[in-house]
């Protein structure tokens, strides 16, 4: 007997499973650096920020911790996101049955 058509996958499913890879290194690659540049936002921003320095800069403290968000919420979007494409590219296990 042939395949069943729920066991088939079409063209398109075939590329994104072969490509997962490469889709999934480059998200983290990408989430890593938005990373990077949240936690050198967050150090900006701690160090202009304390009270009782000559180097004291609250607008440019409010600004740094702002960024620092913005590119924590973008590193969390992407690891979910490379996350997500590594569960659907990953096989699914094959169901027992009876006769099989």
């Amino acid at each position: 007997m042939g395949r069943r058509f729920k066991d088939m996958q079409t063209e398109e499913q075939r590329f994104a499973a072969s490509t997962a890879g490469v889709r999934v290194r480059q998200l983290q690659k990408a989430a890593d650096a938005a990373d990077q540049e949240a936690q050198r936002q967050q150090m900006t921003a701690d160090i202009y920020g304390r009270d009782g320095r000559d180097y004291t800069d609250r607008p440019k403290a409010e600004r740094a911790a702002r960024e620092a968000r913005k590119h924590g919420d973008r590193a969390g979007r992407l690891f979910d996101e490379a996350k997500r494409v590594a569960e659907a590219a990953a096989p699914k296990p094959r169901k027992r049955g009876w006769f099989r």
